[in-house]
């Protein structure tokens, strides 16, 4: 995972601070739909420039972010002192070795798990269940799914505002996206980024003996079931992700 650290510096280098979107809004609002209503400890781990975690730190919450990346970091806590309705904490670090004093009601994990390999995933979920999470408590995690990144391989995106190229591919054997950045004109500088895509039945069977276990799923806002007949109509061909809820297990 030596990738992980300089390759969100150098695009945050390119991209600069983004601030709140109206996309980290909805998905702060999204907590209560999933969670249930009350304000809540939360600890969001990738926070990247912070947006969500300020925004549901806007709703009340207190959240602690952590973020590997020290220019992001620098971006997240500048939304931290601005004031807000609950309160934000930003901590820059590594989650799988940083320890933290407390437990929290919900564990937020939002556009960046899987960046490990299956071990290293599997050891997260483990020091959630083990360490993190209050009884009674859940996770919200985004899971990218393979579908969408299958059907984006081999294209490009073109930033002109911002000067940078984009381009997509898919490890099927690892069964990996594979997303690609570099300035318009110097592929010289390109960077990549390589996550691991699950199947919710995939993440079922990654997340045994975990200690945590899948309450629900969700895409696009609406809840299915694992076990409900799907074709190619259903919305998660559509989606890059879609969400997750876990608890701890019996």
């Amino acid at each position: 995972m030596d990738w992980i650290e300089p390759f969100y510096t150098k695009r945050s280098e390119w991209m600069g601070s983004t601030g709140i979107f109206a996309s980290h809004r909805a998905r702060a609002t999204s907590i209560e739909q999933y969670s249930g209503a009350g304000k809540k400890r939360i600890l969001e781990l990738g926070a990247g420039a912070g947006g969500t975690a300020a925004a549901m730190a806007d709703l009340g919450h207190s959240v602690i972010a952590v973020e590997l990346s020290p220019l992001r970091a620098s971006f997240a806590r500048e939304l931290a002192q601005e004031p807000r309705q609950g309160h934000l904490t930003v901590i820059e670090g590594d989650y799988y070795t940083l320890d933290f004093l407390e437990r929290f009601d919900l564990i937020c994990h939002w556009d960046s798990f899987g960046m490990g390999s299956d071990a290293d995933n599997r050891l997260l979920l483990q020091r959630i269940a083990a360490d993190w999470l209050v009884p009674g408590g859940c996770v919200l995690m985004d899971v990218f799914s393979p579908w969408w990144w299958v059907c984006q391989a081999g294209t490009e995106e073109r930033d002109e505002k911002r000067g940078l190229m984009r381009q997509y591919d898919f490890d099927p054997i690892g069964g990996r996206f594979l997303d690609q950045w570099w300035p318009i004109g110097d592929k010289s500088q390109l960077i990549t980024q390589t996550v691991r895509c699950y199947t919710p039945a995939d993440f079922i069977l990654l997340i045994e003996g975990t200690g945590l276990t899948v309450e629900m799923f969700a895409v696009a806002g609406n809840i299915f079931r694992v076990e409900e007949n799907s074709t190619i109509a259903h919305a998660l061909w559509n989606e890059f992700s879609y969400v997750v809820k876990l608890v701890l297990a019996n």
